[in-house]
């Protein structure tokens, strides 16, 4: 065997081999790269190819990269507008020709609904965000399924399952929405674990989810929501920290499914902590006052125990106390500092007050009838004013007053400079005009028939009119009113009225025909006062034989007076009032020396006050009392006479059957009779609370408790000498106008009086 002669390779040799082997593989890769030098879309009909190639981000110039390409498939897919979407590529001068095909989906022609009972198809509809004549968007059916699903989880289904189809069926193509709804899921029973300070059944009361119930089918209460049940731990907690306990936490509840029960059994867990109680009270920042006067304006007070609603009482009087000095964008801040050991907290009230303000401009928006006049001159403050925090608390309660607007709301967002603001004024308005016929029945009047046609915004300039009939067993009447607000845009008030009454009363008839004009003007924010002319005239016929012979003979006659009136009227809303107070003071004068028959001065004064309690109830008081003279020998008229009982009065009693009266032989029975004449003093009182019983749909019930009595001129006013009674009713704001239901039980009943009555009218709650 030969050895071949190997010759040793030098160190400069083999760099050299080393740096030609990587040039080599070098030009290898950079052969291999491919540029992109073109990208096209095909098959798309109605899709524009801009809209697709905004998806892509590998782009012309650029290395290929299979990657990126395989990205870009699917963000083009994602926009929901194709079945299927492909990428090719393809060689091409300079490099390589990448070629994105989709397949449009065709257009929806139809839209399908299935398996819904509980939730109205055209209210899915309405939740639906995908359209007819446009392609099965992805992202708007997953939007549109997650807000139908929304939608039941509100109302208490919550296992209902949304699935979508797209069909061929008789060549169009069916979007079907198939809908599996779940039964409600029902809430059982509701327990606490952990209260001391308030028991199971308190705490049941002041949560909103409530247990299935007998009137659950009016209320739709005992369905388990999930955002209720958020609202229940706010309001567990928030009632806690109006004790001070303010370190308390409520968890989320248990939620047991309980086959025993047949349906869920919640369980709230509650750590509350300690009680604590207010320390020191301090303020720091920009204090306009002293800290004293600022300490008068609080109900949070040193020994006290803490508590949240009182805080934020104190911090809206705060903020109206700056805002009523111009600066309208305050900021205060209660800082508190708990102290565990001795279970206080101190609060500092800390306030940046900013720049003094001014009302650029005032905006109203909403107001599609009512003229933006109407709405300004209710207004308290005026543009290029300083801000007033109470003056704009003023307009909005005034505009709500007026009882045109649902809804009014107020914001002030900053204006072109720091030191303004623009003050937004948005309205809902309702319906002003009515118009209805009813019918109905109570046990005083027998049958009822009324019609009335009336309009609070006539022209959306303010003015209200009405015409109204009534026809009963007893009484025909027929009247109409008619109110300018602001005459001649004017703080001056006029107001009309006439009217047409016959009355079929148990001892004679009773008809008047007359009307009256009043001139009034404002005074301040909430009063006024009127001065007008009333003329009726009035005749009484079909007399029974126990009326005694003087009042028959004083019978008829005209009445022309002169009547002044001061008012003052706060209320929030004059048909539905829940807050406020009305008061009336009335002195009207008779004389023929103004053209009447009959000589009289009456004086009567209303006071009306409503306290808005709990749970959107309200206690209601009235008190009227009234005094008329004859300024001639004659005695009162038997029409001018005040009596009592019936609906707006005395419920417990018939119409007119209380008061001063007197006994009658009667000679053909041989029995004695009593005639109810009436009085020349009146003393009368009224005690309400309404309540809630289905405010979505407008009915509320009440219970109350009526006093009263007229007094002869022989008589003094007597409290002792009052007539009671007591008893409830439904009331119902319809569309056909506020109805009352009401029946009254007398107390101490005497010999002829029915044990109850029952009354019903149209047209006003008290």
């Amino acid at each position: 065997m030969t050895l071949m002669n190997r010759k040793k390779i030098s160190p400069h040799s083999a760099w050299i081999f080393l740096f030609l082997l990587l040039a080599v593989f070098s030009s290898r890769s950079a052969s291999a790269q491919e540029r992109v030098v073109d990208i096209v879309v095909v098959g798309n009909r109605t899709v524009e190819s801009q809209v697709i190639l905004t998806q892509i981000q590998q782009t012309k110039g650029t290395e290929y990269s299979r990657d990126k390409v395989s990205a870009d498939v699917g963000r083009v897919y994602k926009l929901g507008l194709f079945e299927d979407v492909q990428a090719d590529k393809e060689p091409a001068p300079g490099g390589v020709k990448i070629i994105f095909k989709v397949v449009e989906k065709g257009p929806i022609d139809k839209i399908v609904i299935e398996g819904n009972k509980k939730i109205s198809e055209n209210k899915i509809r309405e939740t639906i965000t995908v359209k007819v004549n446009q392609p099965a968007d992805n992202r708007k059916l997953a939007e549109s399924k997650e807000k139908l699903k929304e939608i039941y989880n509100k109302d208490g289904y919550g296992a209902t399952t949304i699935e979508t189809e797209v069909r061929e069926k008789g060549g169009q193509r069916e979007l079907v929405f198939k809908i599996t709804e779940s039964k409600a899921e029902v809430v059982r029973e509701i327990n606490f674990e952990g209260n001391t300070v308030f028991s199971d059944a308190k705490l049941r009361k002041i949560i909103r989810t409530k247990k299935k119930g007998i009137l659950s089918f009016l209320t739709g209460s005992g369905k388990y929501k999930e955002e209720v049940i958020d609202q229940d731990i706010q309001l567990i907690t928030y009632n806690y920290l109006n004790k001070g306990y303010m370190k308390v936490r409520v968890g989320q509840p248990k939620v047991e499914a309980s086959a025993k029960a047949n349906g869920l059994i919640l369980t709230y867990f509650i750590d509350e902590g300690d009680a604590y109680k207010i320390g020191d009270i301090s303020f720091d920042g920009d204090i306009l006052t002293t800290k004293e006067e600022l300490v008068k304006q609080l109900h949070t007070f040193k020994g006290n125990y803490y508590s949240q609603k009182i805080m934020e009482e104190d911090l809206q009087k705060l903020t109206e106390f700056y805002g009523n000095q111009g600066y309208a964008f305050a900021n205060i801040n209660p800082q508190t500092n708990i102290h565990d050991d001795t279970k206080t907290a101190d609060i500092n009230f800390v306030t940046d007050e900013g720049k003094k303000v001014f009302v650029e401009r005032i905006n109203i928006t909403g107001n599609t009838i009512t003229r933006d006049k109407v709405i300004r001159r209710e207004l308290r403050v005026v543009e290029n004013s300083l801000y007033n925090e109470s003056l704009v608390r003023l307009s909005k309660r005034k505009l709500e007053q007026l009882g045109y607007f649902e809804t009014v709301d107020i914001s002030t967002p900053r204006g072109s400079t720091d030191d303004k603001l623009v003050l937004n004024i948005n309205v809902k308005e309702k319906p002003t005009g009515t118009f209805s016929v009813g019918a109905g029945f109570s046990s005083s009047e027998s049958f009822l028939l009324t019609a009335s046609v009336s309009k609070n915004n006539f022209m959306g300039l303010g003015i209200s009119g009405s015409l109204n009939g009534e026809i009963s067993g007893k009484r025909q009447q027929f009247s109409f009113q008619f109110t300018d607000p602001y005459l001649f845009d004017t703080d001056w008030i006029l107001q009309a009225n006439g009217f047409k009454i016959t009355s079929d009363f148990e001892d004679f008839r009773r008809k008047s025909f007359g009307g009256e004009i009043d001139f009034g003007r404002r005074v301040f924010d909430f009063s006024s006062f009127s001065i007008g002319y009333k003329i009726e005239d009035v005749k009484l016929d079909d007399f029974n034989l126990i009326v005694p012979l003087f009042f028959k003979q004083n019978a008829d006659g005209l009445t022309s007076s002169l009547v002044f009136q001061f008012q003052r009227d706060t209320r929030n809303n004059p048909i539905t009032t829940t807050k406020g107070l009305y008061s009336n003071l009335s002195i009207e004068y008779a004389g023929n020396g103004i053209g009447g028959d009959v000589d009289f001065l009456r004086v009567t004064a209303n006071q009306r006050v409503y306290v808005p309690l709990w749970k959107n109830s309200t206690l209601k008081f009235n008190g009227r009392i009234g005094y008329i003279k004859s300024l001639n020998d004659q005695p009162v008229p038997l029409f001018e006479r005040f009596f009592t009982g019936g609906i707006n009065s005395l419920r417990g009693y018939e119409f007119r059957s209380v008061g001063p009266r007197v006994t009658i032989p009667d000679g053909i029975t041989g029995s004695d009779q009593e005639f109810v004449y009436g009085g020349n003093k009146l003393l009368l009182f009224n005690l309400e609370y309404e309540f809630p019983l289905y405010d979505a749909a407008g009915f509320r019930g009440v219970v109350f408790v009526d006093a009263g009595n007229a007094f002869a001129e022989d008589e003094s006013l007597n409290p002792l000498k009052l007539r009671a009674d007591a008893g409830a009713g439904i009331r119902w704001l319809s569309p056909f106008g506020p109805l009352r239901f009401e029946w009254g039980f007398p107390f101490a009943r005497r010999e002829g009086e029915k044990r109850s009555v029952f009354n019903f009218t149209i047209g006003s709650f008290f």
